[in-house]
């Protein structure tokens, strides 16, 4: 399927992105995405793939392959949660606790907001556990308080 330009600039505005922003982000001048936007300039393999890049997707969603999604913003989403759990180290709970924030219309739209989604989740209900279920059930030894001697100098 040829590219559509139409995605390109859906999935811009979804991330809410100037075309300024992109160009940034991408390393293209702002007069190629928006010549590529108006689909009177076709981006060339290195182009596609620097876009696909800034904006967190695949470039078979600019052809119109792989999964559909409901509208851009939802693409935007998934496709930018996906990205995140290549990049980080996460435990399952971790990414099951970011995975149910993709339902919420203002999940975050890139990589790195995911990043930061899951840093705050982290401070507001702490880490995920890791060793706490092999800790079920076993004791755990109280704390004895600290006495502090004193030291009479004569």
């Amino acid at each position: 399927m040829p590219f559509r330009p139409s995605r390109l600039r859906a999935l811009r505005e979804a991330k809410k992105w100037s075309q300024e922003e992109l160009s940034k982000e991408s390393g293209l001048s702002q007069s190629v995405i928006a010549k590529s936007e108006k689909g009177k300039n076709l981006p060339g393999s290195d182009a596609l793939d620097k876009l696909a890049q800034a904006l967190d997707c695949t470039i078979d969603y600019f052809h119109e392959r792989g999964l559909e999604y409901e509208n851009p913003a939802v693409a935007a989403a998934h496709m930018a949660f996906d990205v995140f759990v290549q990049q980080q180290v996460l435990t399952d709970e971790q990414r099951e606790r970011c995975r149910r924030a993709l339902r919420h219309q203002d999940a975050p739209k890139t990589a790195q907001g995911w990043c930061s989604f899951s840093e705050m989740l982290s401070l507001a209900i702490g880490p995920a556990s890791t060793t706490s279920i092999a800790l079920l059930g076993e004791q755990q030894p109280k704390s004895k308080p600290m006495a502090v001697a004193r030291r009479r100098h004569n």
